[in-house]
């Protein structure tokens, strides 16, 4: 085994093995302190773990894990392609908190991923004049908001959104179905490269993996989960953009949707998910500010003697929003390192004890 590697290069073999999946790869790396060390046990150790350690050395012995590993960052090192794992600053912080989110992505850009305000726009591959119209209103009208537009660089909207965030000098990052080695579709490896000045591509796919019909619905989570918000243009009752505005509402993003005419096919999906509930109705971006507090200004939270009994965990909470003033949801998950059920919980808790209160955004502070 290679010793000068990067610790990301052995997770990358780390994933290659039969049957190690991101979950027991987490529990590997945590109960060994580092892939590096996961795969550096005795066989005695090995053994103690069962199939997952007799799956290992299976595969230290072929060793064919590690030429997986050092073909990626081979085509990494040659085409200035960054190898970001679940470990480092530069992962989506965001989507760091998703139970799904892949352990390593692939990212060749220049943009912060971790922007203040990170927005993705999805819709219809089949975009109408109407569609195209609405996608430049917002798009405009959020470039004012120095925010990051995410998509997933297919047909229609998406491209749409890509194109018109360039226009409008807003930094846009496209997430891919298949390695970076290739782009599809073949007539968007133009925009994608353009998009790199100011944006990136990123993927969690290695290298020589095809845009296979199974890899878009993964590729929507990552859209979903890196983004504060889901904007919905348009969309048929059905498709990708459905998915993706589900997986919003799973991760507790909001999600906005552009109504259209009724009987309009692709504004189907969007009419259904503001009708039941699943969007909020958008009509122009302050909509989005405005929901997600974007425009209100931070006052330093007011010191309160507390009167009533907390618990650990919401005592936690309210130390935190007392030296912070205000807090999404997600922050306060991730820097308390907490389940977002239980931080759903005790925030509710804590709202009924008349100690927080909830803002536009799920943001909180003290009440």
């Amino acid at each position: 085994m290679e010793a000068d590697y990067p610790e990301n290069y052995y997770i990358i073999a780390l994933l290659e093995i039969n049957s190690v999946g991101v979950s027991t790869a987490k529990d590997l790396i945590e109960r060994f302190g580092s892939a590096r060390n996961a795969l550096n046990q005795s066989l005695e150790t090995y053994k103690k773990l069962g199939n997952v350690g007799q799956n290992i050395i299976e595969a230290l012995e072929k060793e064919i894990i590690f030429t997986t590993a050092e073909n990626q960052y081979t085509f990494a090192k040659n085409n200035n392609v960054q190898i970001i794992s679940y470990y480092d600053n530069e992962y989506p912080r965001r989507l760091k908190h998703c139970s799904d989110s892949p352990l390593v992505l692939y990212y060749k850009g220049n943009t912060n991923l971790n922007n203040t305000k990170v927005v993705g726009i999805v819709g219809t591959r089949n975009a109408t004049a109407y569609g195209k119209k609405m996608c430049d209103n917002v798009i405009e009208e959020l470039a004012e908001q120095n925010v990051l537009i995410v998509s997933g660089l297919a047909y229609g909207i998406d491209i749409e959104a890509h194109k018109l965030s360039m226009q409008y000098n807003t930094p846009t990052v496209g997430v891919l179905a298949h390695g970076l080695d290739s782009i599809y579709p073949r007539e968007h490896a133009g925009y994608a490269n353009k998009m790199q000045e100011n944006g990136g591509v990123l993927s969690e796919h290695k290298i020589k993996t095809k845009p296979n019909r199974e890899n878009f619905p993964k590729r929507n989570r990552i859209v979903a989960g890196m983004c504060d918000a889901i904007i919905v243009v348009e969309s048929a009752i059905t498709g990708g953009s459905m998915i993706t505005a589900r997986l919003g509402n799973d991760y507790n993003r909001d999600v906005f949707a552009i109504p259209g005419r009724l009987g309009d096919k692709f504004s189907e999906g969007c009419n259904h998910l503001i009708k039941t509930n699943q969007a909020h109705l958008l009509q122009a971006s302050k909509d989005i500010a405005y929901i997600l507090g974007w425009n209100q200004k931070k006052v330093k939270a007011i010191q309160k003697q507390l009167f009533v009994d907390l618990n650990e965990e919401e005592t936690v909470i309210v130390e935190l929003l007392k030296a912070n003033a205000v807090l999404s949801i997600d922050e306060i998950a991730l820097e308390l390192d907490f389940p977002m059920s239980k931080i759903s919980t005790q925030l509710l808790m804590l709202e009924f004890k008349g100690m927080v209160k909830q803002l536009p955004g799920k943001k909180y502070e003290l009440g």
